[in-house]
């Protein structure tokens, strides 16, 4: 089931655009579902935003996931991504081995690429763990074979993550994206777990979530 899912996932890597384009859409474009700002409001010339750090992040998946924190994510499955290997490049400290005393005002390069090694890990063992089923039943992804249950896996994950439902076109994002898994995908078992681990995917690595 790994290796095929692997696949699966390689696959539709090829075409994240996709995804990344349907965690984006509510920071983009006119929403019809909103009504628009008054003529007086005025954007802001700087965002008061912060990303949240290799810490928050561990533990708000955890949260959000139900998963132990030390298994969110873990190189080599012994060190934590967030607290051992990757703690400065998430805007954590590391006087002891490296000497840095102070985090550094901005993300670096590999920030955005951890932050998705990070996501991508966690959210494969949630997808994983809910197609399994087992005595507590699946947290999030159920019944995803079909229409109606891919739509109630996504109100929960946005109610958890985001606080609001998703969009109609966030909602035909995804849809389109359960196409794609199951033409690349082994059987409709494999390409239902491939698309609740890149839906999630998908809205934890959204600006919504990252940042506060």
């Amino acid at each position: 089931m790994h290796r095929n899912l692997s696949t699966l996932l390689l696959a539709a890597a090829r075409s994240l655009s996709l995804v990344f384009a349907v965690s984006a859409a509510s920071c983009a474009g006119s929403d019809p579902e909103r009504e628009p700002a008054p003529a007086t409001q005025h954007a802001s010339r700087h965002a008061r935003v912060h990303f949240k750090g290799g810490t928050r992040l561990r533990n708000d998946l955890a949260q959000l996931l139900q998963l132990d924190p030390e298994e969110v994510c873990n190189e080599f499955g012994t060190m934590s991504c967030s607290e051992s290997v990757h703690t400065v490049a998430l805007g954590g400290i590391d006087p002891y081995r490296n000497q840095i005393f102070e985090s550094s005002p901005t993300t670096g390069l590999s920030t955005t690429l951890i932050v998705e090694r990070i996501a991508l890990q966690a959210c494969r063992r949630r997808a994983e763990r809910d197609a399994a089923g087992g005595e507590a039943g699946p947290l999030i992804w159920r019944d995803v074979a079909t229409s109606q249950g891919r739509a109630a896996s996504l109100d929960a994950l946005y109610a958890s993550a985001l606080g609001r439902p998703p969009a109609a076109r966030e909602r035909d994002g995804f849809e389109s994206l359960y196409a794609q898994a199951l033409a690349e995908g082994p059987d409709v078992a494999e390409a239902g777990t491939g698309w609740a681990t890149l839906s999630c995917l998908a809205v934890v690595t959204s600006t919504e979530f990252l940042f506060y």
